[in-house]
Parts: C-alpha cells; sequence; structure tokens
C-alpha cells in the first residue's frame, strides 16, 4: 500500500461536507485494514493518517475550508524474535537492507533471508541480498558454518566472506512504498548512506503494528460513519421540508 496526499475541496456546504468526511473516513479505513492484514508480517511499518483542514479561496471569491489527509509510516523499530534460521537478520537500530531488485535497488527491513541455488542469499520473493554492492554468497565447503558478526560480516568456512549493506536515508518518510515490504528510492527521500546498526542473525524483526491499536480505529470509524449518515438524513431532510415551503409561499 503506498502513502498517499488527499485534497477534497468541494464548494457545496451540507451534503458534500458530509460526504467529504466519508471519504476520509474511507481512506482511513484502508489504512487501518491493511495495518491489521501486516500485523503479523516480518518488518511491516505501521501506516498512519493524519487529517488536516486547509482554508481555500473559490472562483466566485469566497473562501472555505476543505478536508484533506496525509499518509506516512511509522519507522519505530519492531520487537526482534529469535528465529532458527542462521540466514535470518535483524536490525538493531535504524537502516535498510539493499536488496536487488527487478529494476533496479530495493530497501527494506524484512530480513527473513534464505539461500537460493546459487548459494546466494536471497529474499523471499527471490531479490538477492547485497553485500559491498553485489549478492552475497554464503557456500559452506567445509561445513564449519556461516555466521554473522554484530558489525555485518558474513563469516565462510572461518573467513571474512562480505559485508551486509544496510543503509539510511535523510528522509526516509519520502521513501516510495511499494508492495511486499519494500521501499523505493526517490529524491526527496536523499542518497542512501551506509549506516552502522547492530546487525543480529538468528533473529527477525517482527511488524510495529499495534493490533488493539487498529480495532479501536475501527470501532471509532464506525461511529464517524454513523455521523456521517445522520448527517445526511438531516441534510435531506432540511431539503425537502425547504421544497415543500417554498412550494406553499403565494
Amino acid at each position: 500500500m503506498k502513502l498517499y496526499t488527499g485534497l477534497h475541496p468541494y464548494t457545496r456546504l451540507g451534503a458534500m461536507e458530509a460526504l467529504e468526511g466519508a471519504k476520509i473516513l474511507e481512506t482511513k479505513l484502508d489504512v487501518t485494514t491493511n495495518n491489521l492484514a501486516n500485523a503479523n508480517t516480518v518488518g511491516f511499518k505501521t501506516i498512519h493518517t493524519t487529517f488536516h483542514e486547509y482554508l481555500l479561496n473559490l472562483q466566485d471569491g469566497n473562501r472555505r475550508a476543505a478536508k484533506g489527509e496525509q499518509g506516512w509510516a511509522d519507522f519505530s523499530q519492531g520487537s526482534l524474535q529469535k528465529s532458527d534460521s542462521p540466514f535470518d537478520c535483524a536490525i538493531d537500530g535504524a537502516g535498510f537492507f539493499v536488496v536487488q531488485g527487478p529494476n533496479g535497488p530495493l530497501y527494506t527491513r524484512a530480513g527473513n533471508f534464505t539461500l537460493n541455488d546459487k548459494y546466494e542469499l536471497v529474499t523471499q520473493e527471490g531479490y538477492r541480498v547485497l553485500g559491498d554492492g553485489a549478492p552475497i554468497v554464503l557456500e559452506d565447503t567445509t561445513g564449519k558454518g556461516t555466521w554473522l558478526s554484530e558489525d555485518g560480516h558474513f563469516f565462510v568456512d572461518e573467513t571474512i566472506s562480505s559485508k551486509i549493506d544496510i543503509v539510511t536515508f535523510k528522509n526516509p518518510q519520502a521513501l516510495k512504498r511499494l508492495g511486499k515490504n519494500y521501499f523505493q528510492a526517490t529524491k526527496g527521500a536523499g542518497t542512501p548512506t551506509p549506516g552502522e546498526p547492530v546487525v543480529k542473525q538468528g533473529y527477525i524483526e517482527n511488524s510495529n503494528v499495534n493490533p488493539i491499536l487498529e480495532m479501536v480505529n475501527l470501532i471509532d470509524l464506525n461511529r464517524g460513519y454513523e455521523v456521517q449518515q445522520k448527517t445526511l438524513q438531516t441534510v435531506d431532510q432540511l431539503n425537502d421540508k425547504a421544497a415543500n415551503n417554498i412550494g406553499r409561499v403565494g
């Protein structure tokens, strides 16, 4: 689900304002259900919505308030959970893993990696994880094992193989959010800069979604829809009354 900015500058009052409010509630419902659907997705970052009112100048010279929404990602760290896989990695701190996507580098917090048939470290979608700018190869030829130091260096056969790439962005909110927990760099996000967080082998980062809070949001949304429905009914009744009274004038 991608982030967005919305603005709803309807010029009529009454029914249109109620519909405007309902449209914003619909957006928040989409965000809330998406968060809940990803409550167990490794490395998922919660999306929040902030609502604003804008004062607009209309073509007839009048001014009115219009409602809008802004979506943004919560990049706070999720809890780290120990796993049984030596290829699982978790970033303890800020930053993103770098993977080789179909059309260039992608960035993710999901470190539930595995090996492909070429002994390359890959994501669940098969994208190769990068270390020192190249695919990481972890072929254990001696049976001595593969392990990762906390500063991000992989050791294979007791020899340093490569250092996993982890980068940070000056403005991560400007990253383009793609499906399956990936982000794409944008000009607004700034140049990816090598980061130096602690990397933990055999751990995964859980989603930072708060299911209880999201359920409370669903209850609030239901109440909000009820208010908008009552508003529409009231406006409709007032319109009927005005039409009937005008018809009796004279």
